[in-house]
């Protein structure tokens, strides 16, 4: 019978060490598994190649005189530049530690094959002050998804840093209770989606700002049909909840990038002049979103409808006050 043990090591050795150009000889494979402990000889290694073979793996062979000579490992379920896509991800995930990054970057490297294993590393970093310090949020998201997937409820506390860096738990260590519906990973941040019992509607939360949450065994309220991940994370800025409008925005020609960036391209473009264009899309409005629009210094402008308009220049009127007291003050 054959030993399954020394199967699979020739399988992984196989898999993680050989390819097109990087063969590796009968002789060759007899010294690696007697050196880790596996009885070899000629015929058991081509009995059990022939195994992994009829088991749907791609073990080629380079025969001589139809006697086999080289094996490597051939088609891979992924090329190198879907994984190069995969690390360049999780090197720049902020709520990824340094290490877990180093470890998952590593395991993905074995999956490319000998001789591109060495060459994937990542094209992007972020500076190792903004990653995060512990795998808390991997817990968290662990128990978010099986909330998600038995569709119950979870609860949690929620909390804020003071000015000591400290953690400070809102409304002194109250539990929140949601109906998770989904994870969302944007801005670099990760969010879970669902019906907060407290506010009685639909917010998101950020995994990285609570304590690994107990699943409660209590139904969670079903979705409502009309909700749509994709459509609500389109309609959010950072995250921040608000009441939604229907926005038109006068943005000079050069922002187009900046508004499909943001919406997406099938946000409504009309009115295109020489220098202008007019950007409709339904908003969540918030502070946030009036900050967005006002990082571009007066080249985008909200037009409707005459309600946010007020609101944005209110909010800019109060700023331009409290600046002006601030230098008196001072």
């Amino acid at each position: 019978m054959a030993d399954k043990r020394a199967i699979m090591f020739l399988y992984k050795y196989l898999y993680e060490n050989t390819d097109e150009d990087h063969p590796i000889s009968s002789v060759q494979l007899r010294a690696i598994l007697r050196a880790n402990g596996y009885v070899s000889d000629p015929r058991t290694i081509r009995k059990d190649i022939e195994l992994l073979r009829e088991a749907g793996y791609d073990i080629l062979i380079n025969e001589q005189n139809g006697i086999p000579t080289m094996y490597f490992y051939g088609a891979r379920d992924w090329d190198k530049t879907e994984l190069m896509i995969l690390i360049d991800a999780i090197s720049s995930a902020q709520f990824i530690t340094k290490e877990k990054s180093r470890e998952i970057i590593n395991k993905l490297s074995c999956l490319a094959g000998y001789q591109n294993k060495t060459i994937l590393t990542p094209s992007i970093f972020v500076s190792e002050n903004l990653k995060a310090h512990n795998n808390q949020i991997l817990y968290v998201l662990e128990k978010v998804t099986e909330a998600i997937r038995e569709k119950k409820k979870i609860s949690f506390k929620y909390y804020n840093y003071n000015t000591y860096k400290e953690r400070i738990f809102r409304h002194d260590g109250e539990l929140y209770t949601i109906s998770p519906y989904s994870t969302i990973w944007k801005e670099d941040r990760y969010y879970v989606v669902g019906y907060s019992d407290k506010h009685e509607k639909i917010i998101p939360f950020r995994l990285d700002r609570m304590p690994v949450p107990k699943v409660i065994d209590e139904p969670a309220i079903p979705k409502p049909r009309t909700f749509k991940i994709q459509d609500y994370a389109n309609k959010v800025t950072r995250m921040y909840t608000g009441t939604e409008y229907n926005v038109t925005l006068r943005c000079q020609t050069e922002l187009i990038d900046n508004i499909i960036d943001k919406f997406g391209k099938d946000v409504q473009i009309s009115n295109i002049t020489k220098d202008t264009f007019d950007a409709t899309s339904t908003v969540a409005v918030s502070v946030t979103f009036f900050g967005w629009v006002f990082q571009y210094s007066g080249k985008m402008i909200i037009t409707s409808p005459e309600c946010v308009r007020n609101q944005y220049y209110e909010m800019l009127q109060q700023s331009s006050n409290d600046t002006a007291t601030n230098r008196l003050e001072t």
